[in-house]
């Protein structure tokens, strides 16, 4: 039985060049329950899919302010 992955597009406003971009993706790429992660300092967006039933949205914001990157509204 496949499990089912959620994708989901965050803004963090503070991604401003490369480093920031693999900062974030070997953070929450390095996560259990996350498949993909895809950021861009372009768009200031990261894109995530991820199984809900191994880790929640709260986790994977917290992870990323913790990396230096809040979400932004």
């Amino acid at each position: 039985m496949a499990t089912a992955t959620e994708h989901i597009t965050l803004t963090a406003p503070d991604i401003s060049c490369g480093h920031c971009v693999n900062a974030i993706q070997n953070r929450l790429g390095g996560l259990d329950g996350v498949s993909n992660v895809t950021a861009s300092a372009e768009t200031k967006q990261v894109e995530i899919n991820f199984d809900p039933a191994k880790i929640n949205l709260d986790t994977i914001k917290h992870e990323l302010d913790d990396e230096g990157y809040p979400v932004g509204e």
